[in-house]
């Protein structure tokens, strides 16, 4: 009984040590309104002096998280700190995150004890006026310094402006080159010509819309010019069957590689294929089958 009653004391007073002393103490972000460069941010962790066991050690984790204003999140991860009793420690972020949306971004650090109990959170937010170049550099090593983390998804920060691929139609089948020109993130024109069963000349105004994930979403309206040559068997001869007229696509846009890019797409392009023929003093009507709504895929590289 005695030693059972040992042990019960002692496991209290090691928990009694310990329970809520550590704490995030502060987070200081230099400077709070960032104007083109990245800020210094930095967390304080304080383990809490106790008279009962001075000079305590324990072992804890860190975590910091950069929120940015799409949602987007970045993690950084300390962990096997020792952190003696009555000590504080300076924790780094390091500077391996770009600033490329304009708006408020919310730094949070949180720790926990060696088997991930939550001990304390705090957070603190900037705001960007001016978004940043890209910029990696090395924490100070007077510093403690954490491992890297990615943002959650894929990259939504791509904005290339010129591309060039490769189209295929499925319901109208036919394939033939593409070319995409984006002056602003959210707005540009594409031009392409197919050749099939039917060769077509397409100009289009692109609206995108950038998501988090980095699959975007994509609409836009357009004109269209189709032509086909095909036999008359009325005739006995080839003629020429045309229209134009204005189109109209949905899509989506999918990064597969850094400048690789896949569109899949529904366009609509309303076009009758007709024409007038006489044959022994007699008029008719002759029509090329032709499916106004077609399916398309493209792959585009993108110069710059």
């Amino acid at each position: 009984m005695a030693v059972v009653l040992l042990l019960l004391l002692m496991s209290g007073a090691y928990h009694t040590a310990f329970a809520g002393t550590v704490e995030i103490q502060s987070i200081q972000i230099v400077p709070v309104e960032v104007m083109g460069e990245l800020p210094e941010i930095t967390g304080i962790v304080t383990s809490e002096d106790n008279a009962k066991t001075p000079g305590e050690t324990r072992e804890i984790t860190v975590l910091a998280t950069l929120t940015r204003p799409d949602h987007a999140v970045k993690l950084w991860t300390w962990k096997g700190t020792r952190i003696t009793a009555g000590e504080s420690k300076v924790f780094s972020i390091p500077k391996e995150y770009e600033l490329q949306l304009r708006g408020i971004y919310k730094v949070d650090f949180s720790v926990y004890s060696k088997d991930m109990r939550p001990l304390n959170k705090l957070s603190k937010s900037f705001i960007v006026v001016v978004p940043a170049h890209p910029l990696v550099q090395k924490t100070s090593q007077e510093v403690v310094t954490g491992g890297t983390g990615t943002f959650s998804g894929k990259a939504s920060d791509h904005y290339r402006q010129v591309g060039v691929g490769v189209y295929a139609n499925i319901l109208n089948p036919a394939g033939g080159a593409t070319m995409l020109l984006w002056p602003i993130k959210y707005v540009g024109f594409q031009a392409s010509y197919t050749m099939g069963e039917v060769t077509t000349a397409e100009g289009r105004l692109l609206a995108r819309l950038p998501l988090s994930s980095g699959i975007n979403p994509y609409l836009g309206v357009g004109y269209a010019r189709v032509t086909t040559e095909r036999t008359v068997d009325v005739i006995g001869t080839k003629t020429t069957f045309k229209d134009s007229g204005m189109s109209s696509v949905i899509g989506v846009e999918v990064p597969l590689k850094r400048r690789v890019f896949a569109y899949v797409e529904i366009s609509n392009t309303p076009v009758d294929l007709k024409k007038e023929i006489t044959s022994g003093g007699r008029i008719g009507t002759a029509t090329v089958k032709y499916s106004p709504f077609s399916i398309g895929f493209s792959i585009v590289y993108y110069l710059f």
